[in-house]
């Protein structure tokens, strides 16, 4: 009964002017007494509770309900089991001692044992007891018990390693009761927590030699800094007197409760919620902010990253950023200790580090305002925490100087939103397909919504918004409607379509220029009219700029109409009008953005209205710009038997990176350095590629239109294809599409006869992928069904009574490839590959199937391989291009009608060098192909029926980057080849042979 009394007297500070947040807000009353006791051997902290509960709510209460958090961190959780389900396996495998458990034993409500109901079961991380007696608005009841805890080995948010102990989560903690009830949720890997502003009085008995930190200051006993403390000559602030209480009159006794233990007794108000870390070899640190106390707990090995007050800097940097953002810091200490784990999590008072990163302390500490004194639910509206401290750090680093940090986020954003793979941002943190979803939603599509609303009302409004919504919601529960309620008020702005579009749907933005007129007023000056086109269903106030010769003007057109003027004043003649010219309104289309003024006859003529960036391409990287097409100019070499050395000109053209991926490629062949008697062709060529225009933008979707007269075949092919995703950052991705393509052979002397007949073909094709894991497993497979018209061209050969001049054609692949790590230097990949070529008399050569790589379709953009004495082709000069039966041993322009075909290989590194350019991993390998194939090889002996093919060797590869390609040096000895006849180096005779191939491209 005194204990009860004595926590009710904790309660009466909690008891602050409502004033703030307007009616009818309220929150509930909670104060904890909580005794524990700490049994290091076996982790676990075991002790008794005592909670004292007054109801503010104005409703009757009749059950209670407990989070018991650690017992999201062992088999059978809901955390597990959505673990498991995307693929990653942590606590579901744990067993005895290694999983975490949180019991409570002994309850008693109201003087009266209770018996639990855990509702979620087998998930056990909520227990709700009914009542006793209703408990009415007013009053008041005392809740206590028994329980133990137990941190996992495996740490998440939490853990135990040897005497190392963050608990993060730890006690029986009140579940928030709220205008939506109970807010009783299991927890799961996205989402975090949500608890009631509480008083804590935390007697923790542990090992003498134990360093602490932790939510709260210690009113009495020693946390172990003294020993730690590395800052030598400067006395550690323990604000044991900073809420003026003393161990006496809390009623609590530090009196050691056994040799070699030691009692702290910890005490803190207003926070929701108390974390701890435990560490006998932590080195202590101190510093101070105003007057706040700042504690930094590091490990050994730490003097470097975290010492020497690198953390503790870092820390008040932080404070002091958001004291002038927000507002006076709401607590007395802010503890920063490393934990065990990577990463970070925060706690009132507390952050847990992986390391001692600006940017991550930053982000961290500000949760201790956004989540800590601001206390959404982060479970049900994490972008009011994620989001909001992902935004005010990248506006900590804007204003240091660092630039960049919006541009990376809105185009990664951007990118999501055209393929259809975001979700709105307001969803309960389990609705998200998956948690690499909810992450990027929460945080970084959460800290967009922050950047929009301070792109609409000023820089200057929004810190006014900030402070505001800190003093009138500081220490309170929010959500979407108090900060909205703030952002409208102190910008006098109706903000619904913002918060509607950004938090609540997924919408595209698209803003044009339409008309434009302009004229000189009278005292010299210009006046131009100005057609603002909205083109999606997004709306956002874009700005619009008058570039004249002497000056620029901008205005801002609402946003909201389809079509809307503005006028704009220039003191010198407009020569350009630009919309968003800061780049801030999310416009997924930016090439329309743009109009130059004036007669501008070249322009029109090359088709140059549109915002270009021309660079000189290196062939390894391409330029993707946010607001302009890129446009990459390069040269082009390369040699064939035919056409000798042949010059050439490319250009290729991005936009996003996604869009108007057009390529054009002229050449014309000179003649020079070709043998004798192969034609002297002088011939002139073009490629033309266009893919991907934007006025054809579809989530997934790309479109290819190809164009071609290259060495001796005319030709053209259209492609449409889709692609699908599951999941974000797993699961499989999927393709589908359909194509028709014409190839006609117009000068056959480009082409060699063992892969070509003198025909044309119109061929129509559907075709399906998939890419995922399963297991240890990367999983490929690919499938194609084809078919169309074959026509013979006039020549040699042709007799119209022994074959058809046109017939039609079947022809169908499947590819399946399986790939995994057997340990960290040795790899294994199999691959399935069938295909046929069917038809009524034989397939012409460049419709079969290719026994040694790609056929010639696959090639027909590949200048290096495609004709007659082409560099890769030349004699001797074995280069193997993937694909077919893929047996790098044969010739490449052995075919059959049919081929079913096994490849193996394994792969050892041993050199890896993953932050080097060139030699960045080498590799030795042992490989094996194997086929079973029918129809005519076109080589003797001719014979009829299945023939088994195989060949066997060493390769060494060696992995490279430059510039933004990666690519692969592969050399292959196919040593055994089993139909020596058909070998890539012709040995008569003989299966056994000295014999290489050389590639660009992995095997497969």
């Amino acid at each position: 009964m005194l204990l009860s009394l004595a926590l009710l007297a904790l309660i009466v500070p909690q008891q602050r002017d409502t004033s703030g947040p307007r009616a009818p807000y309220w929150q509930q009353q909670v104060a904890y007494a909580i005794s524990a006791s700490l049994d290091e051997p076996n982790g676990v902290l075991s002790g008794s509770e005592t909670i004292a509960y007054v109801n503010r709510s104005p409703d009757t209460l009749t059950a209670f309900s407990l989070h018991l958090y650690l017992n999201a961190f062992r088999p059978g959780s809901r955390w597990a089991d959505a673990d498991s389900a995307e693929g990653r396996r942590r606590f579901n495998d744990l067993r005895e001692p290694a999983f975490a458990f949180n019991h409570v034993r002994d309850v008693r409500i109201m003087g009266e044992a209770v018996t639990p109901i855990y509702p979620f079961a087998p998930d056990s991380t909520i227990v709700r007891f009914e009542l006793p007696r209703a408990l009415a608005p007013g009053d008041s009841m005392t809740v206590e018990m028994q329980w133990d805890a137990r941190p996992s080995t495996t740490p998440r948010r939490q853990g135990r390693r040897g005497r190392r102990f963050d608990f993060a989560q730890w006690y029986p903690k009140v579940v928030v009761y709220d205008r939506h009830g109970w807010a009783e949720h299991p927890v799961y890997p996205g989402g975090e927590f949500y608890g009631e502003f509480a008083t804590f009085l935390v007697t923790l008995d542990v090992p003498e030699d134990q360093v602490t930190g932790s939510t709260g200051v210690p009113v009495c006993g020693d946390p172990g800094w003294e020993k730690a403390n590395r800052t030598a000559g400067r006395a550690i602030d323990y604000q044991r007197d900073y809420y003026g209480v003393t161990a006496a009159t809390l009623g609590a006794d530090c009196a050691s409760r056994g040799a070699g233990r030691k009692t702290i007794v910890w005490y803190a108000r207003d926070v929701h919620h108390f974390a701890m870390s435990l560490n006998p070899d932590y080195r202590y640190e101190g510093g101070r902010f105003d007057d706040v106390a700042v504690h930094v707990l590091y490990q050994p090995g730490d003097e470097q990253s975290w010492g020497g007050g690198v953390a503790v800097k870092r820390t008040e940097i932080a404070l002091a950023w958001l004291d002038q953002l927000y507002g006076k810091f709401a607590w007395p200490q802010m503890t920063n200790v490393h934990r065990i784990e990577g990463g970070g999590t925060e706690f009132p008072m507390m952050v847990h580090n992986g390391s001692a990163d600006q940017g991550l302390i930053v982000h961290e500490v500000g949760h201790n305002y956004t989540m800590g004194i601001l206390a959404n639910n982060e479970w049900r509206e994490g972008f009011l925490d994620e989001g909001f401290t992902s935004f005010q750090t990248a506006w900590f680093w804007e204003t240091a100087g660092r630039q960049g940090g919006y541009e990376g986020t809105e185009g990664g954003i951007l990118q999501l939103d055209l393929q259809g793979r975001s979700e709105p941002t307001s969803l309960v943190s389990e609705s998200y397909r998956d948690f690499n979803t909810y992450n990027t939603m929460i945080y970084s599509r959460g800290e967009l919504f922050f950047e929009q609303l301070r792109y609409i009302v000023g820089d200057a409004t929004m810190r006014r918004i900030l402070r505001t919504y800190y003093d009138r919601w500081k220490l309170r529960h929010v959500d979407e409607a108090a900060f909205r309620d703030v952002a409208e008020e102190v910008s006098q702005r109706d903000l619904s379509t913002l918060f509607g579009q950004w938090l609540h749907a997924v919408e595209l933005y698209d803003y044009g220029v339409g008309r434009v007129q302009r004229h000189r007023m009278a005292d010299g000056r210009w006046r131009t009219r100005v057609e603002v086109l909205r083109k999606e269903q997004g709306r956002i106030p874009v700005e619009v700029a008058a570039i004249a010769g002497r000056d620029t003007t901008v205005v801002r057109a609402a946003g909201m109409a389809e079509r809307e003027w503005v006028e704009l004043v220039t003191a010198s003649r407009p020569g350009a009008i630009v919309l968003d010219p800061r780049v801030r309104t999310h416009d997924w289309n930016m090439l329309n953005n743009r109009r130059r003024l004036g007669f501008r006859p070249l322009a029109v003529l090359l088709g140059t209205g549109v915002p270009t960036d021309r660079y000189l391409d290196t062939y390894f990287s391409r330029r993707v710009r946010r607001d302009q097409l890129t446009s990459g100019i390069a040269p082009a070499l390369w040699y064939n038997d035919v056409g000798g050395l042949t010059i050439g000109l490319r250009q290729r053209d991005d936009y996003l990176g996604m869009f108007e991926q057009h390529r054009i490629l002229v050449s014309q062949g000179t003649g020079w350095a070709n043998p004798a008697g192969t034609g002297n062709r002088k011939d002139f060529n073009f490629d033309i590629r266009l893919k991907n225009p934007v006025f054809l933008r579809s989530p997934g979707g790309s479109q290819t239109l190809d164009a071609f007269y290259v060495e001796g075949r005319l030709g053209a092919r259209l492609a449409v294809d889709r692609t699908s995703w599951d999941h974000l950052g797993f699961g499989p991705t999927r393709t589908h599409g359909a194509s028709i393509t014409w190839v006609s052979t117009e000068r056959f002397i480009y082409l060699d006869p063992g892969a070509w007949d003198n025909a044309g073909t119109l061929e129509g094709e559907v075709h399906r992928g998939i890419t995922g894991r399963s297991g240890s497993w990367q999983l490929t497979g690919r499938t194609s069904l084809g078919g169309g018209l074959s026509y013979a061209n006039p020549g040699p050969g042709v007799t119209t009574d022994r074959r058809y001049d046109v017939q039609g054609y079947f022809r169908g692949t499947f590819e399946a490839i399986a790939r995994r790590q057997l340990s960290r230097k040795l790899n294994f990949g199999v691959r399935l590959y069938g295909g046929a070529a069917l038809a009524k008399d034989s397939v012409v050569r460049q419709r079969r199937i290719f026994l040694a790589g790609a056929d010639p379709y696959e090639q027909l953009h590949n200048p290096f391989t495609r004709s007659r004495g082409s560099l890769f082709r030349q004699e001797k000069f074995n280069y193997h291009v993937p694909g077919g039966g893929n047996l790098r041993g044969f010739r490449p322009d052995a075919s059959a009608l049919s081929v079913l075909a096994l490849n193996v290989e394994l792969e050892r590194a041993f050199i890896s060098r993953p932050r080097a350019k060139l030699f960045r991993q080498v590799s030795l390998a042992a490989f094996g192909d194997f086929a079973l194939a029918d129809g005519d090889f076109s080589k003797p002996p001719q014979q009829t029926g299945h023939r088994i093919a195989g060949d066997a060797g060493l390769g060494i590869r060696a992995a490279h980057r430059i510039g933004q390609t990666d690519f692969v040096m592969r050399f292959d000895a196919p040593i055994y080849v089993g139909l020596s006849y058909l070998a890539q180096s012709l040995v008569p005779g003989r299966h056994f042979a000295w014999r290489g191939s050389f590639s660009f491209q992995p095997a497969f």
